[in-house]
């Protein structure tokens, strides 16, 4: 397989290195049928951002880095390396750099379904000498002996297992479809000013993603989507179905963009900073049915709100869901089966609201503008102190009623921590006890808290359920329904802030507070380390220790949707740590150490 592998990379004396025909971009060489297609149009400023990120020399300080640097396949790796210098003469990443200097380009042909890949190195003599090197590998093996050759112009290629690899000037060519490659020589071949002779470059779908491609970009990506669902290609994901409640409210929107929208693209880009990837897609409102109206809002003008600011928050999310909108019109957007779940659910919950509709009076009460929080506990002055110790959150929304349903949803409330305790108190858990307060600012909370038994009273290693403390908290038209009582004075105690985001829906997460939440339980992870992998303590420890030192090198993570007239837009972005400390983690017996 090495033989073959070194074979197609290619073995082809050229006789037109004389010809210097105007630069081509990989768009002019590849066919205007193409529907996919991605580029690294500087991967030596990559090969640069990832080996000298402080990143990698802070993974290398690891043992359970240095103890795989032991493994005789790492040895076989470095050998390989080697021989690879030997026949470039010169370090292996200048020599990667050369032979990608120009970019990496990959097509999908929907014509021929050929993959074709493209890549450009900084000149003709850099990839004639790479392809004499491999010529004399492929010479050794039997592989070269069975190739068959094959001419296009001047240029000499190989057909191989329905594959051809060639080299013109400064470019190699890789394709699985022998008729693909020929029609990218030809193109090559056509010297003519302007001829590019039915290429990409000429497709007016590609053309238009392109001319709003953002610059320095480390990567981009284009699909042709109206080809790709005429053609029948993953048929579920062009429904736009989804049949779960779940999935309509994270994706129902973009679902029904992607039935209609003729493309899209990503935009990928890394820095010693962060590492960010950018989806987008054309976008009308009228390609939204009516029963998706809850997802983007009227003309897609629909936004998250902002969100208070409370100390240690691990995780947010700000959108906009007409839950109650959604909930309504579940006749329209799932099957006969999903809607009979929905008819119990609602029946049951209609009981637990004293007699008031779920869908109409509760979810229908409140605006589509909705916030999620996510924190730290520390539990300071606080007993019993559960064993493992869990983030509190909150659902923050607003009311649209406020007068009548503060009311309401504070007895409401009152009504379920009653019920909650007939339940306990038969399943023997403790109870809760309820306090309200009607603050100086004027808001008010109904707050619980789990009444431990006499024995439990002092614990530090208390029941999972003292984690919790539902409360709900009122504030003008905000209302905040919480697992913890400490959460809603928080938020209630933070500065309201004013007006909507101009996204649709935010994320972010923080991971220095990940990080902090998982050292809190950092016993207790090793406990389950050794319970459920069968590892010995100072093995679970090394483990645990690796997570921890991973969720350390990132500073947080946010994905981001954003809606327009004309456009939607998806982005993740994970910000990297720049300062590091060095590596600490226990060190196994096996595990080398620097001396």
């Amino acid at each position: 397989m090495t033989r073959t592998l070194c074979l197609l990379v290619l073995s082809f004396p050229i006789s037109i290195c004389s010809l210097h025909a105007a630069d081509r971009s990989p768009t002019d060489l590849l066919p205007a049928s193409c529907v996919l297609y991605a580029e690294l149009a500087a991967p030596d400023v990559l090969i640069d951002t990832i080996f000298d990120h402080p990143i990698r020399q802070h993974v290398e300080q690891l043992p359970q880095w240095k103890q795989a640097t032991q493994q005789d396949q790492y040895s076989k790796f470095l050998a390989g390396r080697k021989f690879f210098e030997l026949q470039m003469d010169s370090h292996w990443r200048d020599a990667s750099k050369a032979l990608t200097a120009g970019g990496i380009y990959v097509a999908v042909d929907a014509k021929t379904e050929a993959v074709i890949m493209l890549v450009k190195a900084d000149n003709a003599s850099t990839m004639n000498r790479f392809r004499d090197k491999l010529l004399v590998l492929t010479q050794l093996g039997k592989s070269y002996q069975e190739a068959e050759k094959a001419k296009y112009g001047d240029i000499q290629a190989y057909e191989i297992d329905k594959s051809v690899i060639a080299v013109f000037d400064e470019w190699l060519l890789a394709t699985n479809k022998p008729a693909a490659g020929k029609a990218v020589i030809d193109r090559w071949l056509d010297q003519g000013e302007g001829k590019h002779n039915n290429s990409l470059t000429q497709n007016e779908k590609f053309q238009t993603a392109k001319a709003a491609r953002t610059n320095q970009l480390s990567g981009w990506g284009w699909a042709d989507l109206k080809t790709l669902r005429e053609a029948g290609v993953a048929r579920k994901l062009f429904q736009g179905n989804t049949n779960n409640p779940g999935a309509e409210l994270l994706a129902g929107g973009i679902m029904s963009t992607l039935t209609e929208t003729p493309f899209a693209t990503a935009e990928f880009k890394a820095s010693t900073d962060a590492v960010s990837l950018n989806f987008r897609t054309p976008h009308d409102s009228s390609w939204v049915p009516e029963e998706r109206s809850f997802y983007f809002g009227p003309n897609s003008s629909g936004t998250g709100p902002q969100l208070a600011d409370v100390p240690e928050t691990l995780f947010t999310l700000s959108t906009y869901r007409d839950v109650g909108e959604m909930w309504l019109r579940a006749g329209d957007l799932f099957d006969e089966q999903m809607n009979d779940k929905f008819a119990e659910a609602d029946a049951n919950l209609t009981t637990l609201f004293a007699g008031r509709d779920f869908g109409e009076d509760i979810l229908g009460s409140l605006t589509p503008e909705v916030g999620l929080i996510a924190a730290r506990q520390t539990f300071e002055d606080v007993l019993p102190i559960p064993a493992i110790k869990l983030p509190a959150f909150a659902l923050v929304a607003e009311m649209k009623d406020p007068k009548t349903m503060t009311r309401e949803l504070r007895r409401t409330f009152q009504s379920m921590v009653g019920f909650f305790n007939v339940i306990g108190a038969m399943e023997g858990r403790p109870q809760l006890e309820m306090e309200m307060d009607k603050r100086d600012d004027g808001s008010q909370t109904v707050t619980t808290l789990y009444l431990p038994e006499p024995d439990d009273a002092d614990s530090t290693t208390a029941d999972l359920i003292f984690n919790f403390s539902p409360s709900i908290g009122f504030r003008d038209s905000q209302v905040i329904i919480s697992s913890s009582r400490s959460l809603v004075e928080k938020l209630l105690d933070a500065k309201a802030p004013e007006g909507n985001s101009k996204s649709n829906s935010t994320v972010d997460l923080n991971a220095n507070v990940l990080q902090t939440v998982l050292q809190d339980n950092q016993q207790q992870l090793i406990a389950q380390n050794m319970l459920e992998d069968g590892n010995s303590q100072e093995e679970a420890e090394v483990a645990i220790g690796l997570l921890l030192q991973a969720v350390g090198l990132f500073q947080d993570a946010s994905a981001q949707l954003d809606v327009s007239q004309n456009e939607i837009s998806f982005g993740l972005n994970v910000r990297l740590q720049s300062q590091l400390a060095p590596a600490q983690l226990p060190i196994t017996k096996d595990a080398p150490t620097n001396e």
